[in-house]
């Protein structure tokens, strides 16, 4: 006996007819008059009395109703109040500092419109801490810098940047038309902390040509990072999307070097084995679309 099957023979009650209650459920007739014979086989009663082509309902099938009535009743209440929790349930998103900074209050702000009665809660923190919290199920999704290793975790590109290399305006580099890492590793750096994704993408490119930098300033802050550029301090490694501004502003300068691909790709990522609700989805949904028009 199943839910399906009470279902069915509430329907039968309420239209006096298999007929009836087939077209209203959608169902073939057959499949209607099976499911009553499997409740009275199963029950070892008789829910109908069939006079005259006519069904009558007999006490007992009255007694069944009753329970059927409220068994439906009380599933289609709790399918109502699961799904009204679920829709409305706070929505657990981390963002790297990077991320955060460019297209973060985009994606929210689409979200919240197409979306306002759900919530969102927020970390913005280093890609490698974003991954161990969605290791660990704190977080539903995050966005993050460079590419996730770890093998329980599903990544979907979104975003291609580019890493620029910077110095300040008067820098004897901006004189040159043609300049090669090497040529960088006689100046000082000033380059972004060891846990964050821009500085674990830089380390892999100076692994890949064998290449060593100990940088005089390392900081979570891309702001601290530009001025200390513009002050002259150091040449810098950061997002085009960070200092495109600065750049537009003529505040800093860009150096192109030969032969170094700087391109970089941003992840959304979950764990796995998570389900991914249709908030997740939508927010995943949202950031395609936004980043598409950049």
């Amino acid at each position: 006996m199943t839910l399906r099957h009470l279902r069915i023979f509430a329907a039968v009650c309420r239209c006096g007819s298999v007929t009836k209650a087939a077209a209203m459920l959608h169902i073939a007739q057959p499949s209607v008059s099976l499911a009553i014979r499997e409740l009275e086989e199963y029950y070892q009663i008789t829910l109908f009395d069939r006079i005259s082509r006519k069904l009558y309902i007999t006490e007992q099938g009255e007694r069944l109703l009753k329970y059927a009535t409220h068994i439906t009743s009380l599933f289609n209440e709790m399918e109502e109040s699961i799904q009204s929790v679920s829709e409305y349930e706070p929505l657990h998103i981390g963002s790297s500092i990077t991320i955060a900074n460019s297209f973060l209050c985009d994606f929210l702000a689409q979200y919240q419109q197409n979306y306002p009665k759900r919530n969102c809660q927020v970390l913005i923190e280093t890609s490698a801490m974003l991954e161990s919290k969605i290791l660990n199920n704190e977080l539903d999704l995050a966005m993050v810098e460079g590419i996730p290793t770890h093998p329980s975790i599903e990544k979907l590109p979104f975003f291609q940047d580019e890493l620029v290399i910077l110095c300040a305006n008067e820098h004897p580099f901006t004189k040159h038309e043609h300049l090669s890492f090497a040529d960088l590793l006689q100046e000082p750096f000033l380059l972004r902390e060891r846990s964050s994704g821009t500085r674990a993408v830089i380390d892999s490119i100076l692994q890949l040509y064998n290449m060593n930098v100990t940088p005089i300033w390392e900081s979570a802050s891309t702001r601290a990072l530009v001025k200390g550029v513009q002050r002259g301090f150091g040449i810098s490694i950061l997002p085009y999307q960070m200092v495109k501004e600065d750049l537009q502003n003529q505040s800093i300068q860009r150096l192109y070097v030969e032969d170094i691909n700087l391109q970089r790709e941003y992840f959304i990522i979950y764990h796995h084995n998570k389900y991914v609700t249709p908030a997740m989805q939508d927010f995943i949904n949202i950031a395609l679309q936004v980043t598409t028009l950049q």
